[in-house]
C-alpha cells in the first residue's frame, strides 16, 4: 500500500510514515531493536521475579542473612558467622467457630470441648511476637485442617499454610481433632528445616530469643522441665515405683506392680512394706563396724554402686574377692557377681527393718489376700500388699496421657523419676523424630487413630525430650582406651592409668587399688603370652613413643596395650561398666525454666484473669503461654474475659506484622483450597498472558525484521558502510 493511498482518517499517521520511511530498511531495523530491547526486559523482569520468590520461600533472602549475623553478635567467636543452621517455626492452629469445623466436628462426637477449640486471636499476636523478638526466624508454617485466619497475609513468601492431608501418612485417621495425632506428622512439612521450633498458637514471646536459648554447640539443645509426671495412683509417685522397695499402694496395675519390687521371694504372703527411702537399710539400725585391718582392701569401684550409695559395712573382703572371681570357662562375672551380692543384701536388710502393724486389705480383681498365723508374741506378720483401685486422682486426659508415656517409658528405658516439659516452644529435630516414631511405632500409631484425645495417647512432646536424653550407644573398649590415651601413643602410662582409676575408684585412692590394678594387668599380660615372663614377650619388646617421664620410677607394670585391655576381661568390664554407655545425643536441662517461662490459666473468674494478665505485664519472660480454661455456665464473663485478652495483648504487640494484612482489608478465603483454586487460576491467566505477549513479539520480529531478509541483509550492510564513511571523513 501507497503511503498516498493511506484512508481519510489516517491522513497524519500516513504523512509521519511517508516521512519517516516506513518502508524503508532503515525504519525497520529500529523498530525490529526496539521490539527485542523490550522482550529482553519483559523476560529479564520476569525471570528476576521468580527467581526472588522462590529465594524468599527457601529462606536464602530475609532468613540467612538474618541468622548468620546472630552468632557474631552473641557469641565470643566473632569467626563464627554460620555457627547455627535455619530455624523455622511451625504452628498448630484451629478456628472453633467455621461451620464446617463444626459439622466435622457433630458428626464424630456429640460432645464438645469449647475451650479445646475457641480462637481468641492468640495465633495473630503470636506472630506478632516472633516478629519483634526472634526476627532471624526463617519460614513459618501453619498446620490446620483447611482453614485459613481472616487476618493472614497468604501473599508473604515466609510464611505458609499446610493442611493435614497434606503431610499427614497413611496410618493417620482423617480429619482428626486431636493435637497428640496432629503433632505427629508435623515433621513432614516439605522444605521444613532440620531443625524446627513448634510452638502452640497460645504461647508468645515476651523477651528477645536467640538460637542460642534453645540450642548451644557445647551442650546441645536444652530441655525445660516442670514437674514430676502424676502418681500413677493415690499415695504413690513414680519414685516409689522401681526403687527396690515394695509399696502397697504402687502394687497396682496402673503403677506396673510397683516396678517388679514386690515380686521377691522375701515378699510372699502378706506383707505390708511401708516405703523405704533408704534402699540399702534402716535409717535406725546400728551402724556395721568394721574390722581392723580391712582398710587395706580396694574400695568400691563406682560400676558397684549405680543402684545407691553403699554403706560401709562387714563386706569389703567379700567385694574384693568377687572383683577377682572368674566363671569356670575364664571370662570375667565381676558385673553379674556384684550385682546379685547387692541385690542379696539389700534384702538382706530389708527384713530387719521393724515393720509397722496395719489393717489387712483385701486386693481387687479377685485376688484373695493370704493372711499369715500369729507368731508365737502373738502379732501379725506384714502382708503382701493388695492392689488398690487402679483409677487415678485427675481425671484430665492429658495427665493419664502423661502417665500412659511414661508407663510406656518405663518398659523401655527402666524407671526413672521423670519429669513433665514446661509450656515452652520445642527446638525439634527432623531425624530424631522420626527416629522416635520408628522405635514406638506400635504405640503413635494408637495415638494416630484417635480422632480425639485419649488417655492411651503418647504425648508428643513429653516422649521427645525423654528419648532424647534416654537413648545411649555403647562405646568399644577400643574407644575408651582411646579417650584414655591422651597422648595417642597406643599405650597407657602411668599418668594415664591414674587418670582412669581416679575416675573408677573412690577418692582418696587408695594405694591397694593401684597394686590391684598392676596384678590384673600383669595376670592378664601372663595369660595372653603362655605365661611367658614378661621380658620375653614380643609385645613389651616392641618400642611405643610413651614418654620415659610418663612412666614411674617404681611402676612394675607391662606395656599396657590397646590389644592387652581389650583382651583382658577384667578391665574390659570395667571399662565397659563404667564408660561403655554414653548419651546419643547432646543436650542439656536447664535449671533456669522459672526465668524462661510463664504460665497463666484463663479461668471465668474475671478478678484471676486481671491480676495473672498483670502479672505477665510485669514479668514477661521469652516463653509465655495463656492457657484457656473458661467454663461453658458463664457466657457473660467469657466475653469480658476476651475482651480483656485481646486488650492485653494489644498493650505489648500493638503494630500489625508483616504476616498480616492492612486492617482495612480481609481475607476472601476461609478455606485454604479455595485459596489454592484461586491461585491457579490466576497463575494459568498469568502464564496465557505471556505466551500472548511472546506470540506477538514473535510476530512482530517475523514483520519487522525477517519479511524481506535481503532488503534487511543490504540495510545492514549500508547502515555499516555508511557509519564507517563518517568515521572516515570526521578523522
Amino acid at each position: 500500500m501507497e503511503c498516498r493511498g493511506a484512508p481519510r482518517g489516517m491522513k497524519r499517521i500516513a504523512r509521519w510514515s511517508c516521512a519517516s520511511g516506513l518502508r524503508s530498511g532503515k525504519f525497520r531495523f529500529r523498530c525490529c531493536c526496539a521490539v527485542t530491547v523490550l522482550a529482553l526486559l519483559t523476560f529479564s523482569y520476569i525471570i528476576v521475579h521468580l527467581v526472588i520468590t522462590v529465594w524468599q520461600r527457601n529462606g536464602f533472602i530475609g532468613g540467612i542473612g538474618s541468622i548468620a549475623s546472630l552468632p557474631f553478635q552473641h557469641t565470643s567467636k566473632k569467626s563464627c558467622h554460620h555457627c547455627y543452621e535455619v530455624i523455622d517455626v511451625v504452628y498448630t492452629w484451629v478456628n472453633g467457630s467455621d461451620p464446617r469445623f463444626l459439622d466435622d466436628l457433630a458428626r464424630y462426637s456429640t460432645t464438645r470441648d469449647k475451650a479445646r477449640y475457641d480462637d481468641k486471636n492468640e495465633l495473630r499476636y503470636s506472630l506478632r511476637s516472633l516478629e519483634k523478638y526472634a526476627p532471624w526466624v526463617r519460614n513459618v508454617y501453619i498446620v490446620t485442617n483447611g482453614q485459613v485466619p481472616c487476618w493472614l497475609n497468604l501473599e508473604n513468601p515466609r510464611i505458609r499454610i499446610v493442611t493435614h492431608g497434606e503431610i499427614a501418612d497413611a496410618d493417620t485417621a482423617l480429619p482428626t481433632f486431636s493435637s497428640a495425632s496432629i503433632e505427629t506428622f508435623i515433621h513432614r512439612i516439605p522444605g521444613l528445616s532440620r531443625h524446627f521450633l513448634y510452638l502452640n498458637d497460645d504461647i508468645f514471646l515476651g523477651a528477645p530469643l536467640y538460637p542460642d536459648d534453645l540450642i548451644t554447640l557445647a551442650e546441645g539443645v536444652k530441655v525445660f522441665t516442670a514437674w514430676i509426671v502424676p502418681d500413677c495412683a493415690p499415695d504413690c509417685p513414680w519414685m516409689f515405683v522401681g526403687d527396690g522397695s515394695c509399696d502397697r499402694d504402687c502394687f497396682v496395675e496402673d503403677c506396673q506392680y510397683d516396678g517388679g519390687d514386690c515380686e521377691h521371694a522375701d515378699y510372699e504372703g502378706d506383707y505390708d512394706h511401708q516405703h523405704l527411702h533408704d534402699a540399702y537399710g534402716d535409717v535406725s539400725a546400728p551402724e556395721p563396724v568394721e574390722e581392723e585391718g580391712e582398710q587395706m582392701f580396694i574400695d568400691v569401684p563406682k560400676m558397684f554402686p549405680k543402684t545407691g550409695s553403699l554403706r560401709a559395712s562387714l563386706n569389703i573382703r567379700d567385694i574384693h574377692d568377687i572383683f577377682r572371681a572368674k566363671e569356670a570357662n575364664g571370662t570375667s562375672s565381676t558385673r553379674q557377681l556384684v550385682e546379685r551380692f547387692n541385690h542379696e543384701k539389700m534384702n538382706s536388710n530389708k527384713l530387719n527393718v521393724k515393720k509397722r502393724n496395719v489393717r489387712n486389705h483385701s486386693r481387687r480383681n479377685g485376688v484373695v489376700a493370704h493372711n499369715r498365723t500369729a507368731n508365737a508374741n502373738g502379732k501379725d506378720d506384714a502382708k503382701l500388699p493388695s492392689p488398690a483401685d487402679s483409677t487415678v486422682n485427675s481425671q484430665d486426659i492429658f495427665a493419664n496421657s502423661l502417665i500412659h508415656t511414661n508407663r510406656v517409658f518405663n518398659r523401655a528405658y527402666g524407671f526413672h523419676n521423670r519429669k513433665v516439659l514446661a509450656h515452652v516452644g520445642f527446638l525439634l529435630n527432623v531425624d530424631t523424630v522420626e527416629r522416635m516414631l520408628e522405635r514406638f511405632r506400635d504405640e503413635f500409631f494408637i495415638t494416630k487413630q484417635h480422632r480425639f484425645r485419649a488417655n492411651n495417647d503418647m504425648q508428643y512432646a513429653f516422649s521427645y525430650f525423654h528419648f532424647l536424653m534416654s537413648e545411649s550407644r555403647n562405646k568399644t573398649v577400643g574407644e575408651i582406651f582411646d579417650d584414655f590415651d591422651t597422648d595417642a601413643s597406643g599405650t597407657w602410662s602411668d599418668r594415664e592409668i591414674r587418670t582412669l582409676l581416679a575416675k573408677v575408684y573412690k577418692l582418696p585412692l587408695d594405694w591397694s587399688a593401684v597394686r590391684y590394678f598392676e596384678e590384673v594387668v600383669t595376670n592378664c599380660s601372663l595369660q595372653q603370652n603362655n605365661f611367658l615372663p614378661l621380658e620375653h614377650q614380643q609385645e613389651q619388646r616392641q618400642v611405643y613413643p610413651t614418654l620415659v617421664y610418663e612412666r614411674y620410677e617404681d611402676s612394675t607394670i607391662p606395656t599396657v596395650t590397646k590389644s592387652l585391655v581389650v583382651a583382658c576381661g577384667e578391665l574390659a568390664d570395667m571399662m565397659r561398666a563404667n564408660f561403655g554407655r554414653v548419651p546419643r545425643y547432646r543436650y542439656h536441662v536447664s535449671a533456669k525454666t522459672g526465668i524462661y517461662s510463664n504460665f497463666k490459666m484463663l479461668t471465668s473468674n474475671i478478678t484471676q484473669v486481671v491480676d495473672a494478665l498483670d502479672e505477665l505485664r510485669k514479668t514477661p519472660k521469652k516463653f509465655n503461654c495463656i492457657n484457656d480454661n473458661l467454663g461453658e455456665d458463664r457466657p457473660e464473663d467469657n466475653q469480658l474475659i476476651a475482651a480483656l485478652l485481646e486488650d492485653f495483648y494489644l498493650s505489648l504487640f500493638p503494630a500489625r506484622s508483616a504476616f498480616e494484612l492492612e486492617s482495612a482489608y480481609r481475607n476472601r478465603f476461609q478455606y485454604y483450597d479455595d485459596y489454592r483454586s484461586w491461585l491457579r487460576r490466576k497463575t494459568m491467566f498469568r502464564n496465557a498472558v505471556y505466551l500472548a505477549c511472546g506470540v506477538i513479539f514473535l510476530i512482530c520480529v517475523r514483520m519487522l525484521c525477517f519479511r524481506h531478509k535481503g532488503k534487511f541483509a543490504r540495510t545492514l550492510l549500508l547502515l555499516g558502510a555508511t557509519r564507517s564513511t563518517d568515521y572516515s571523513s570526521m578523522s
